[in-house]
C-alpha cells in the first residue's frame, strides 16, 4: 500500500498541471484558495466523477475546479499501473497559486 502512495504522489504534479492548463479562475475568486476533489478514474485515466469534498468557502471556485478536474480528463494516468485498486479513486487538493 505504501508503494500505492509514492505511486500516486508521483503522478499528482503531472495531473495538477494537466487541470491547471484546463481550468479558469472565475472572477470573484481570491487567490489562495484550496478545494479538494474526490476524483476516481478509469484505467485509461479518464475521469469518472470528480466531486468536491472539501470546499474553500467559495462555490465558485470550487466549481471551476471540479469542471477544470472533468475537463483535464483523460489524466496522465498509468493504464498498466499494478497499485490501479488503490489509486483509482484519490482526494486532489488544487491550489492553483501553489503551482
Amino acid at each position: 500500500r505504501n508503494d500505492a502512495g509514492n505511486a500516486l504522489s508521483a503522478l499528482v504534479d503531472r495531473i495538477a498541471a494537466v487541470v491547471e492548463r484546463n481550468w479558469r479562475r472565475p472572477q470573484t475568486s481570491q487567490t489562495g484558495l484550496t478545494v479538494t476533489i474526490r476524483v476516481k478514474v478509469a484505467r485509461d485515466g479518464r475521469v469518472m466523477f470528480a466531486r468536491v469534498t472539501k470546499s474553500s468557502g467559495d462555490r465558485f471556485f470550487d466549481q471551476s475546479a471540479e469542471t477544470a478536474v472533468k475537463k483535464a480528463s483523460p489524466l496522465p494516468f498509468p493504464a498498466n499501473t499494478e497499485y490501479y485498486e488503490f489509486i483509482n479513486e484519490f482526494d486532489f487538493k488544487f491550489n492553483p497559486d501553489e503551482f
